[in-house]
């Protein structure tokens, strides 16, 4: 038994770690942290890995194969009553077999089949067998052999479904469906991704072991006292610059260099990035570093300890509707797992988080790369329960435009920008009677003056307590309003307001303000409020805050109808 320590190093083999480490946690293979920058495993843990690398992929992703869409057809057949099926059962039904039948009889299907050496059913044959069901214009769902027909036809694909849930079916052609849903994204033209190995059906279990383990192991007892070579990524010693003691990366999607043909990249047209055993079995676990979607894929790297990359990278595909769904929950997944203390300390070491994403689509530039600062992640931490709060709300723009508000404002945090446009828009819809929501405008004020208040020392920042104070004056100016009898009178002022805000005019928004409080006579504008307004730079937050308060806003987040639609 010998032992294997891998240090972190950058984004791409850093996602090789994790997917390593996940890999060998689902398979209860213990890894042994050795500090934050190095993780230790035993070889022994590499017997059997072929197995435990594709169980991974198939316990993350089954609910996203075609196999699991074509097996879980099952209860729906189950609940129908044929006796009062419907035109919408039929057309169903009929969708159904046209996607199976698609599937049933592609080549990877095809080559799982092979591999699964299950001659229960002739599979290929009942794809043939299978057909809509056809309803003449003469005939009702009622007819004899129309029945006849749907019952034969839920027949046949129950036979299918039980097949394709046989362990041997089940293993190869949920492994094809990640294969090519998933590491295919990532790797290519190597071993059971080989063209020649996929034209002849090779068992990819045994190719993985034979490209990826048994070198491993044969390389770890080697003598290597006499190696002249080194390992790219890892400064290994290497006998020769070959296989199966040395490894190019050029099976990497878009990242490695095919030395035998592109050797100019090197000084004197001699290549030099070639990788040990160990590194190359690494690179094989990217794909299980990521988080894939619908052929994309997040990973989100920093050198702040094995243990927090991993949990960082740890992302539910639970309720996920899109990539960039994703890759917000990222951000609370760093905030989440983050050691105590260490976001808002002053030492550099949580400065500019990488988030790295994959677009499987772009053929010329599939990996982008974005910055999340220190600060950024800040303000996230500090109003993630605000934010958490935003997440389902939708908001109807227009006939055919919705906007998702956490969306709209995590948006605005990660570009830097501040929330003022967004607040403009949804003060104009609640103006308009299309945006009820007044503690949601709160939320965003208070999270906006975190963005443009630069830290707790910035004078630019204005205390939650002056926030509330002034929203208050605007709240209580309504009341006097509604008691005196001029409620209608609020609607022009609030524009008035608001289109002062928008234009960044204070002087205008001075003269509707006090053009407002002469309407009163007894009240008069306090004299805290106005100081306040004549600094330019908290004119809009206050402003704001003083608009919300003549909206009816008392500052309380409406606890009503949390996600959904609003005001469809």
């Amino acid at each position: 038994m010998s032992k294997i320590q891998i240090e972190l190093s950058d984004w791409l083999y850093n996602a090789g770690v994790v997917g390593l480490i996940n890999i060998l946690t689902h398979s209860e293979k213990k890894v042994k942290i050795v500090n934050k920058q190095c993780i230790e495993i035993d070889s022994e843990q590499l017997v059997d890995f072929q197995n435990d690398y594709f169980k991974y992929f198939i316990y993350k992703y089954v609910k996203f194969t075609s196999w699991y869409k074509v097996t879980s057809f099952q209860g729906y057949i189950e609940s129908l009553d044929t006796e009062n099926i419907t035109k919408e059962d039929i057309k169903k039904i009929n969708d159904y077999i046209e996607y199976t039948k698609n599937k049933l009889k592609s080549n990877s299907y095809k080559s799982a089949y092979l591999l699964a050496n299950d001659n229960s059913l002739d599979i290929l044959k009942e794809e043939k067998n299978l057909k809509k069901i056809n309803i003449t214009k003469k005939q009702t769902l009622q007819d004899k052999e129309v029945k006849e027909n749907i019952n034969s036809t839920i027949n046949r694909i129950n036979k299918v479904i039980e097949y394709l849930c046989k362990e041997t079916v089940k293993k190869y052609v949920l492994t094809q469906n990640i294969i090519y849903d998933v590491i295919a994204k990532f790797l290519r033209k190597i071993s059971f991704l080989e063209p020649s190995n996929i034209k002849k059906g090779c068992n990819m279990y045994s190719e993985y072991k034979k490209y990826f383990i048994d070198c491993v192991l044969n390389y770890l007892d080697l003598d290597k006292e006499k190696d002249k070579y080194n390992c790219f990524t890892c400064n290994n010693t290497l006998s020769k610059l070959s296989k199966p003691i040395a490894y190019e990366l050029a099976w990497i999607n878009k990242t490695g260099v095919d030395m035998s043909r592109k050797s100019s990249h090197f000084w004197n047209m001699k290549g030099d990035s070639y990788i040990c055993p160990i590194c190359n079995l690494v690179y094989s676990c990217i794909p299980a570093g990521f988080t894939v979607f619908k052929g994309k894929g997040l990973f989100i790297n920093k050198n702040i300890g094995v243990k927090t990359l991993t949990k960082i990278n740890n992302q539910s595909l639970d309720n996920v509707t899109s990539i960039e769904e994703l890759e917000q929950y990222s951000y609370f997944n760093i905030a989440d797992n983050m050691e105590q203390g260490v976001i808002s300390q002053s030492s550099k070491e949580i400065d500019n988080i990488q988030i790295v994403k994959l677009d499987s689509q772009n053929e010329s530039r599939p990996y982008t790369f974005n910055i999340i600062s220190k600060k950024k992640l800040e303000i996230i931490d500090k109003n993630k329960e605000r934010l958490k709060s935003m997440i389902k709300i939708h908001i109807k723009i227009s006939k055919d435009e919705y906007l998702n508000l956490y969306n709209e404002v995590l948006n605005r945090i990660y570009k830097g920008h501040n929330l003022f446009d967004l607040m403009y828009k949804l003060v104009y819809l609640n103006l308009n009677e299309s945006f009820k929501r007044i503690g949601y405008l709160d939320m965003i004020l208070k999270i906006n003056n975190d963005l443009i208040g630069g830290g707790k020392m910035s004078t630019n920042k204005i205390d939650d307590k002056l926030i509330n104070n002034c929203r208050s004056y605007g709240y209580y100016l309504r009341k006097a309003y509604v008691e005196k009898g001029g409620k209608n009178k609020l609607g022009g002022i609030s524009y008035r307001l608001l289109n002062a805000l928008k234009t960044k005019n204070v002087s205008r928004f001075m003269d509707t303000l006090f053009n407002a409080y002469m309407y009163l006579k007894d009240k008069e504008i306090p004299s805290t409020f106005i100081e306040v307004l004549k600094d330019k730079e908290n004119f809009q937050t206050i402003g704001y805050a003083f608009l919300l308060g003549l909206q009816g806003g008392d500052g309380k987040a409406d606890k009503e109808n949390k996600e959904g639609v609003v005001n469809e």
